[in-house]
């Protein structure tokens, strides 16, 4: 699906008025009333103006993880600086949600096919690219992350924009996932995330941004820089969710999980998280991530 067939031509307006008035304010009641923490490292990270990227990790069967995403930017340049987020067709379709996504600023995933098409309100912008399978994914395989598609290399140089990874923890215990559903798929077009509680529970939430990363060649890119990239870049915040996810109880579970598939299947047992990283053993795309630790990049 295109823009048009979207039925969208431009963003909708971000209500930063509600936002500001409504949405963060009973964000930051929540976080007082310590119904939920909130901790935020690398804000010098975040670009103070101009264009930029956010790519991070997603989970739990709610976006909650944008909205304090949101509210981490918020704080570091202001809530003018609010990022659009790409989200799920499907969602946006939904009569009511889709229209609540919209006043928050989101916009259609699709959109991010033809990038140079942007519209040109869209200068600071939020992307998952593990996608729904990030956050579909059930508790028992917390903070492993999907593969990340390579799409968001291609708006960053299409927006001249830095890339800003983040790190986000808490979302798998805010709003656990039960099972994912792929029954619904040819219904709704997309899997669905089977929540093990309707509530969003009691979280420490935790948002590390790393350097920013800058893509400079204006030439297409290939598809394989593209890809390569965003195993660096993956690899960078997967590293990240290791060295911290030790205080949170889904990754130990996940990890004991992952060690008995792995003892059953006659592999070694991949590390446990938040000690010396579990996702090294799991994916082998782990590679040397010392560009992503750069101001800068060159494709």
């Amino acid at each position: 699906m295109g823009m048009r067939a979207c039925g969208w031509e431009e963003a909708a307006p971000i209500d930063r008025s509600w936002l500001v008035h409504r949405l963060q304010p009973a964000m930051r009641a929540l976080i007082r009333l310590r119904y939920f923490s909130f901790e935020v490292e690398g804000l010098e990270h975040v670009p103070p103006d101009g264009r930029a990227v956010f790519v991070q990790n997603h989970s739990g069967w709610f976006a909650l993880d944008a909205f304090f995403l949101a509210l981490a930017v918020a704080e570091r340049a202001g809530p003018w600086r609010t990022p659009h987020f790409a989200t799920a067709d499907a969602a946006l379709a939904a009569p009511l949600l889709g229209p609540a996504l919209r006043r928050i600023g989101a916009v259609p995933v699709s959109w991010l096919r033809r990038p140079e098409r942007l519209p040109p309100e869209i200068r600071s912008c939020g992307i998952f690219p593990e996608g729904v399978a990030g956050n579909c994914k059930p508790f028992w395989q917390a903070y492993r992350m999907r593969e990340w598609k390579r799409g968001f290399v291609r708006v960053a140089q299409a927006l001249d924009a830095p890339i800003v990874p983040a790190a986000v923890l808490g979302g798998e215990e805010c709003l656990p996932v039960a099972w994912t559903l792929r029954l619904l798929e040819p219904l709704v077009g997309s899997i669905v995330g089977l929540p093990l509680s309707w509530v969003p529970l009691p979280t420490r939430w935790k948002i590390v941004f790393h350097p920013a990363v800058r893509v400079r060649s204006r030439d297409p890119l290939d598809p394989a820089a593209c890809g390569d990239l965003a195993q660096r870049l993956r690899a960078t915040v997967q590293r990240t969710l290791d060295r911290n996810a030790g205080r949170y109880p889904l990754a130990r579970l996940s990890s004991a999980v992952a060690s008995l598939s792995d003892h059953a299947g006659g592999r070694a047992a991949p590390q446990t998280p938040g000690r010396s990283g579990p996702g090294s053993s799991a994916w082998p795309c782990a590679l040397s991530t010392e560009l992503a630790e750069r101001d800068s990049l060159r494709v």
